[in-house]
């Protein structure tokens, strides 16, 4: 997801289930999360509805049609370089990812069982509250501290990582 210097960036995911109660994760090659294992999402386009960029994310990301979408989050996610406004949805259908299917900007595909696999700290709390993993909070808070993220839920104003983190000025 490339941001632009000094703006807030809308962006969208979905946690899509797999069979076996796992979840859809993929390798993420661009932007301050490079290299984490994500859920599928990315950037608003301007006039994109944030329910059609999530659904288009997911089919770019992972070949998945996640079926009917349900809201399970909203996050203010601030940290070195970025500023995000993430909304968060779940797949209401269980998806496969197609065989040799090779993601946009994404360097790989997963579906894997949330406790076997450590995502990037953001997506901690968006698979707590979409019912997909139970996290342990202080492990949660203490990821984000270490990679000097500030995330606050904007439906129930619960905070993790740092609440101190303020984006320099220029």
């Amino acid at each position: 997801m490339a941001e632009a210097a000094g703006r807030v960036i809308t962006a969208a995911l979905v946690v899509v289930p797999g069979l076996g109660g796992t979840v859809t994760f993929v390798r993420q090659e661009r932007g301050p999360y490079a290299g984490w294992w994500l859920l599928p999402g990315g950037k608003v386009e301007f006039g994109e509805p944030i329910e059609q960029a999530a659904r288009r994310e997911a089919a770019e990301e992972c070949g998945s049609d996640p079926g009917e979408l349900m809201l399970t989050g909203a996050y203010e996610i601030i940290g070195p370089g970025h500023h995000f406004v993430m909304w968060a949805y779940r797949g209401q259908r269980t998806a496969t990812v197609p065989d040799g299917f090779a993601g946009h900007h994404v360097g790989g595909v997963r579906q894997e069982r949330w406790d076997r696999l450590e995502p990037h700290p953001t997506d901690m709390p968006i698979l707590n509250d979409a019912g997909a993993a139970a996290y342990p909070r202080e492990l949660i808070a203490g990821l984000l501290g270490r990679e000097q993220i500030s995330m606050t839920s904007l439906l129930t104003s619960q905070s993790f990582g740092q609440p101190d983190v303020v984006p320099a000025r220029r």
